[in-house]
């Protein structure tokens, strides 16, 4: 499965970001090796400055992600979403993108409402 996640940095081991729409970096992967399928990508709503969470969750789609993990979800984000059909999950700040992935699998994640 086709992952998604806000980061702060370009490293499975630094932390999430907090804010979706502005996250700098997102880490693209799959869910079965993390590690070997990882790449990291500029968040593209960046260079606006207004609706960035329906910018990226646009971006999500064309990049054929079927789950998103994050933070936070604007309510904007959320209905494109779900209207194609990502999964969204909710996960503290302060994990790592390694760490969702874990818990995530683990099912102890719980889904955007």
């Amino acid at each position: 499965m086709r992952i998604a996640i806000p980061a702060q940095g370009r490293d499975l081991d630094k932390l999430m970001c907090e804010r979706f729409g502005c996250s700098p970096y997102f880490l693209f992967c799959d869910s079965e090796d993390p590690q070997g399928t990882a790449v990291y990508r500029n968040n593209p709503s960046l260079i606006g400055t207004d609706g960035a969470g329906i910018v990226v969750a646009e971006y999500m789609a064309s990049e054929h992600v079927e789950l998103i993990i994050a933070c936070k979800l604007g309510q904007n984000a959320l209905k494109i979403t779900r209207a194609v059909n990502i999964s969204t999950y909710s996960a503290p700040q302060t994990m790592t993108p390694r760490e969702a992935i874990v818990a995530w699998k683990e099912g102890n994640l719980v889904e955007f409402t």
